[in-house]
């Protein structure tokens, strides 16, 4: 017997926008019957998109209290019964997997493709190496560490020996630091000198970043000079973006797989903010044969804002720290150590792939912020409200206060603001502007209110105006001398992408301009009337602050808990902070982040999982 349930009603509803209902007016006509519950099916996957979710699942909107389809296997027949639905493989609109997983046929093929890809070059045997020289450059690049497993050491054995691994690891525990050890081990191999490099990140400030910490690392890096100056390349470092090679006004890029990338070593960095979409494509443009393909990022951070979250689908799908009997014996024999105390991993073609760092190396301030973004991510809202003492303890690297009245809103940033932007301000040079710009940012949990970005930019600029005076008539013709900008939307002919954040800055006789700092650490100018979509950025969301790290960092969340509010969010706004943070928020506030995981609807996990056991079936014919 049929459920009742009102789709034409739902779809009324403001949970869906103008597009989702195109969508599912455009696959019902398609389709060449009235069918309802297709067309409610097709709004949902059309928000969830939005959401994040690649897909959605059926069984998630049967009979819900807000939005309600059917009961899950009624609805998995009528929608099998069109034109426009199909099983795995068909080439139909909507793919309806045998989990009762709904996708846009777009997304359902990512996900194979990205599985099928990492699953070939897991399969292939591992590069050729000269082991008496690797065996060398572990033990001087990474000194023994007695009693303890060098987890650094294991990460950069499996990125030289395999053709694909990851590393993943919170701030402070030396990813960057171990990449740029697997990168001078690879380069002191025999013939290496012709080895093509690449690292790459989703971000130009995620990319800038990564090359100052991986010049940082020169400093200790105990390798020939040869191998240094080949690491401070100029184009050594870049986005994803611009190494794909973006074509003017299409959704193409030059390189792909007629045109593979001219790369041997790619290192993509913060790679939790990389979509399904684009990790298909880099994927995509990399040849298999002689190339080595090394993830880096933290697991536990937000998932990127467009549909997916490929790194944590990876890490979920993998034996994290868990190694095959043949890395075991390979590991030994060329590191010198054994791996006690790690379980061995027979069964899974995932093994020896996945490297977790779990060592903090940060000292001072860093210390106590490493604790609370530990009892973050592991749940527990208790520990977290009483590690962090209240504000008015004066001097602490962690604080909260309650979330400020709005009539009080301002008094509370007063403080933070003239000590770190009124500087931005007064600087001399686009380049001082920048430099004292990356030292504080607040960060919001949501974009819109009096507590959101847009609000708290708002204040922020009344602050400065009250404080800098002057400064009100220059901000009645938009922009002044200092003010931060963020590009929130890609441009590939000026290489500006969305995130990018620079300084507006002018002077007599000097084009008003909007300087930028590029991977390579130099400044660029663009025309003010030139820039792309923009806007300020004294504030800015959690999503947008992925890929930076500031000195201090405010972290101001909203009034009451909602589902953008969760563990994920509070550990990525937490996480951005070398120094200090101080959180603005209700305890109750605090606790529901804390309690809440962030859920993305994914058959990534399972896609690798199950074409794993596929290859193993096979093997053992």
């Amino acid at each position: 017997m049929t459920t009742a349930f009102s789709p034409l009603a739902a779809l009324e509803t403001e949970a869906f926008n103008p597009i989702d209902r195109h969508l599912a007016s455009l696959l019902v006509r398609l389709s060449g019957k009235e069918c309802p519950a297709l067309g409610l099916a097709a709004a949902l996957v059309s928000r969830q998109l939005a959401d994040g979710h690649s897909c959605i699942r059926l069984d998630a909107f049967s009979n819900g209290a807000t939005i309600s389809g059917p009961p899950s296997q009624e609805w998995e027949k009528l929608l099998l019964d069109t034109s426009v639905v199909g099983r795995p493989g068909e080439e139909k609109p909507l793919i309806l997997d045998q989990a009762g997983r709904l996708y846009l046929h777009r997304y359902w093929r990512y996900e194979q493709d990205i599985a099928q890809d990492l699953l070939a070059r897991i399969e292939m045997d591992p590069l050729a190496l000269d082991l008496p020289t690797l065996a060398a450059g572990l033990g001087r690049l990474f000194p023994a560490t007695p009693a303890e497993i060098n987890w650094q050491k294991v990460a950069a054995f499996a990125a030289v020996r395999q053709r694909f691994s990851v590393i993943t690891g919170g701030p402070g525990t030396g990813k960057t630091w171990t990449i740029a050890r697997v990168l001078a081990l690879l380069l002191e191999q025999p013939g290496a000198e012709n080895l093509r490099v690449k690292l790459a990140a989703p971000t130009g400030k995620a990319a800038a970043r990564l090359q100052e910490s991986l010049t940082q690392s020169l400093d200790q890096l105990t390798c020939s000079d040869a191998v240094k100056a080949q690491l401070q390349a100029k184009d050594l470092t870049t986005t994803i973006h611009r190494l794909l090679g973006p074509i003017p006004n299409s959704a193409r890029f030059r390189h792909g797989p007629e045109n593979p990338l001219p790369v041997n070593v790619l290192v993509v960095d913060e790679a939790s903010m990389v979509s399904l979409s684009l990790m298909a494509r880099l994927l995509a443009a990399l040849k298999k044969e002689d190339v080595r393909l090394i993830l880096v990022g933290d697991k536990d951070q937000l998932p990127p804002v467009d549909p997916g979250s490929v790194l944590g689908d990876l890490c979920r799908a993998a034996a994290i720290n868990q190694f095959s009997p043949a890395f075991h014996q390979a590991y030994q024999e060329c590191g010198g150590e054994k791996l006690p105390g790690v379980e061995v991993a027979r069964n899974s073609e995932l093994a020896d792939t996945a490297v977790q760092l779990l060592v903090n190396h940060r000292s001072g301030e860093a210390v106590a912020l490493h604790t609370l973004s530990t009892a973050v991510n592991a749940g527990g809202s208790a520990e977290v409200v009483a590690f962090v003492p209240s504000a008015g303890a004066g001097g602490t690297p962690v604080a909260w206060q309650p979330l400020p009245q709005r009539r009080d809103l301002k008094q509370a940033l007063r403080e933070a603001v003239c000590a770190y932007y009124r500087p931005v301000l007064q600087a001399a040079s686009p380049q001082a502007a920048l430099q004292a710009l990356g030292r504080f940012r607040i960060l919001c949990a949501v974009r819109e209110g009096p507590y959101g970005a847009v609000g708290l930019n708002r204040t922020v600029e009344e602050i400065l105006a009250e404080e800098l005076p002057g400064l009100t008539e220059q901000m009645r013709f938009g922009s002044y001398t200092g003010k931060p900008l963020m590009v929130t939307a890609n441009n590939y002919v000026l290489k500006l992408f969305n995130g990018d954040t620079g300084v507006f800055w002018t002077c007599e006789g000097a084009p008003q301009a909007v300087h930028f700092p590029d991977e390579s650490g130099t400044i660029r100018a663009i025309a003010r009337e030139r820039l792309p979509v923009h806007e300020t950025a004294y504030a800015m969301t959690v999503h947008k602050s992925q890929g930076s790290e500031f000195e201090h960092v405010i972290l101001v969340l909203p009034e009451k808990p909602g589902p953008v509010l969760t563990r994920e969010l509070l550990y990525t706004g937490l996480t951005r902070a070398r120094k200090s943070v101080r959180i603005l928020g209700d305890e109750s506030v605090v606790r529901a982040a804390v309690e809440t995981q962030a859920q993305r609807f994914s058959g990534l996990t399972d896609a690798l999982c199950s074409a794993a056991l596929v290859v193993r079936q096979v093997g053992a014919l």
